[in-house]
């Protein structure tokens, strides 16, 4: 097992092991509203915008911003 390069929530006080990946998030997220979209007969429009809600959490900026909050 390997950590992942990608993360989409740090938790304070928490090492990087015990951070939510970002693949996963996004995996969840867009189950979670493939669900709710189902209702109206989208799935699928809300299964890939669950996918590209946090898009920008795959930049080294953000990355950085996460590392920071272990350092403030």
């Amino acid at each position: 097992n390997t950590m992942p390069d990608f993360f989409a929530h740090s938790f304070e006080g928490k090492p990087k092991a015990d951070w939510q990946p970002l693949e996963e998030h996004l995996s969840k997220v867009a189950r979670l509203a493939a669900t709710s979209a189902a209702k109206f007969g989208a799935a699928e429009w809300g299964r890939v915008l669950g996918l590209l809600h946090d898009i920008g959490k795959y930049s080294a900026e953000f990355q950085k911003r996460l590392d920071l909050t272990l350092v403030l």
